[in-house]
């Protein structure tokens, strides 16, 4: 490291461990907020102010130490079961080594070079863009979000080489996070998966209605779909993004050996196929099934685990097929990890009750709205939804929205399924910061491909662009239903 860059990270730290100290010894803790939340936003302050500033992983590590100190878990133990110890976090370092098989198979290429080579599809790149934010919008909702953008970003990064787009290029940048966006949309699509399931379970138990999955749907798909297409027209319009490598491609630029299906090829889609069926299978199958109970019981992680032990007995032509030692050593990007242990933590941090981040939110909440015109109070509900969930774990939003808006809404005449639908919907826009949603997560993580400057760069006017889309399909719709 050089004089000049060792004291700028010097100088990081310094700012880093003020916030922390400025936050922990100074600042007071008003009612309802306690002395623990404080010392939890001082600590995510810091966390976001020493991520945006630094690459290294120290910011991660000593981030993930202090939040010992809080006083939100007494131990290490305690806060395991929601980072490194958790489902969630495993099945994302499994998906690392999937991703680094399917390209090592020649998987990747082939999807790629298949997808670029469709008739309907070559010479028209917004068509391709929105293509691959479709695969991984279904990929999010069936399989999920981890999945989805780590696979479909795979497979961008396959088109990029090939047109010959660099890193960080306005290109690359538009399809990453053309993804992101629909990961981010898929948390709150279905009903009875992800966010949306957990978020309409409290709203039912708050006012007792029980909400119609085919109206919900009437609002999620056509919303969700509507945003994609917006996403795609302002990429043209506002942004000017300069596709016309992509436009003058020809069947005749892509190497006729990457359409080739190769063995490797095949069983790479066997083995997508099987995770693809068994991550999904216990949300479809009736619960008591014994499949269904076994699948559930060892969870997304279990059922990776099984399959690459499965695929690495397998030998073609005397080869492995599936080296798992290699894929793991290539295919597990560590910064990422790391940042991943702090940003977990922080998502169980922010919405733990002892904080009193969330009373206090919504007590402060409560005088904004009252005395103001229903057009308006919808409005404003909708905007401090969308910003708090960029801040505080998304089903927290959700469900303190609920409860500070939902009886003012009541006495000025709003169906409460309609503001229900709002908040959960615009609960799912949160990619602002690392720790938004795990859509936020990946794409903070990803600097390899975007910048923090880059990822605001399309955030802002595509969460603007969000909000008007849900707000003007809310209206409409419950004129209707």
């Amino acid at each position: 490291m050089s004089e000049k860059k060792q004291c700028s990270e010097l100088l990081v730290v310094a700012i880093y461990f003020a916030i922390v100290a400025l936050f922990w010894t100074v600042v007071p803790a008003p009612a309802p907020l306690t002395e623990v939340g404080i010392k939890v936003l001082g600590l995510f302050f810091a966390f976001i102010v020493g991520f945006t500033m630094t690459e290294a992983p120290w910011v991660h590590l000593v981030s993930f130490v202090l939040a010992m100190f809080t006083g939100v878990f007494a131990n290490i133990a305690a806060i395991m079961p929601s980072t490194w110890g958790g489902d969630t976090f495993l099945f994302m370092l499994l998906l690392f080594v999937v991703i680094e098989y399917l390209r090592f198979s020649g998987f990747s290429k082939f999807v790629s070079a298949y997808l670029l080579s469709r008739p309907f599809l070559v010479g028209h790149p917004y068509r391709i863009i929105g293509m691959l934010m479709l695969v991984a919008w279904i990929l999010a909702i069936f399989v999920g979000i981890f999945a989805g953008l780590l696979l479909t970003w795979g497979f961008i990064y396959q088109i990029c080489g090939i047109v010959g787009y660099k890193k960080h290029s306005p290109q690359a940048c538009a399809m990453v996070f053309g993804v992101t966006l629909v990961g981010a949309l898929s948390l709150s699509t279905i009903p009875f998966l992800h966010n949306a399931l957990v978020i309409i379970a409290a709203f039912t138990g708050s006012t007792g209605l029980e909400v119609n999955l085919i109206h919900y749907l009437l609002y999620s798909v056509p919303e969700n779909l509507m945003i994609i297409a917006l996403y795609l027209l302002m990429l043209k319009v506002l942004w000017r993004i300069d596709v016309s490598a992509m436009e003058n491609m020809t069947i005749d630029f892509i190497p006729k050996e990457d359409l080739v299906m190769t063995k490797e090829v095949k069983m790479s889609l066997a083995f997508l196929i099987a995770l693809v069926v068994l991550v999904f299978a216990p949300n479809v199958l009736p619960a008591g099934n014994p499949v269904q109970a076994a699948l559930k019981a060892i969870g997304n992680s279990g059922i990776t685990m099984i399959l690459l032990v499965i695929w690495s007995l397998i030998k073609m032509d005397d080869k492995e097929i599936f080296p798992i030692g290699d894929l793991a050593k290539n295919g597990i990007p560590w910064n990422m990890v790391w940042c991943s242990l702090a940003i977990f933590t922080f998502i169980a941090l922010l919405g733990n009750p002892e904080t009193g981040i969330s009373a206090f939110v919504a007590s402060f909440l409560g005088p904004i709205f009252v005395g103001k015109p229903a057009a308006l109070f919808i409005i404003l509900s909708m905007v401090i939804t969308i910003v708090l969930t960029n801040f505080m774990a998304n089903m927290v939003v959700a469900v303190v929205m609920f409860a500070a808006c939902l009886p003012i809404g009541a006495t000025l005449g709003i169906d409460p399924m309609q503001l229900g639908f709002l908040y959960t919907i615009c609960s799912s826009m949160a990619f602002l910061l690392p720790a938004a949603s795990p859509a936020g997560m990946l794409v903070f993580m990803n600097k390899e491909w975007m910048t923090t400057g880059e990822i605001y760069k399309y955030a802002i006017p595509t969460i603007i662009m969000m909000g008007v889309v849900a707000y003007v399909w809310n209206i409409i719709l419950f004129m209707f239903i």
